[in-house]
């Protein structure tokens, strides 16, 4: 059986990704930023639903995953804090 990677499997990806972020931003009382409304809006497009090529949805899916991980890695220094 081939493992082969697909846009659904990206999106589920940044859907869990986005979701522990922004649970991470809550646990540490940080504001969010433009990132995660951008990732938001990127889900708003499911590839099950949307014709696009699915390139475009792979690599929209992979660069925001990128970029919420490196925004918990340095929330501390990216993110406001809420006082």
């Amino acid at each position: 059986m081939s493992h082969i990677l697909t846009p659904a499997h990206t999106y589920v990806a940044l859907l869990v990704v986005q979701g522990l972020h922004l649970f991470h931003h809550r646990l540490v009382k940080r504001h969010i930023s433009y990132a995660e409304t951008i990732s938001s809006l990127v889900l708003c497009f499911p590839p099950f639903l949307i014709a696009l090529p699915a390139v475009v949805f792979m690599s929209a899916h992979i660069a925001m995953i990128v970029v919420q991980v490196a925004g918990s890695i340095w929330i501390q220094k990216l993110s406001p804090d809420w006082n």
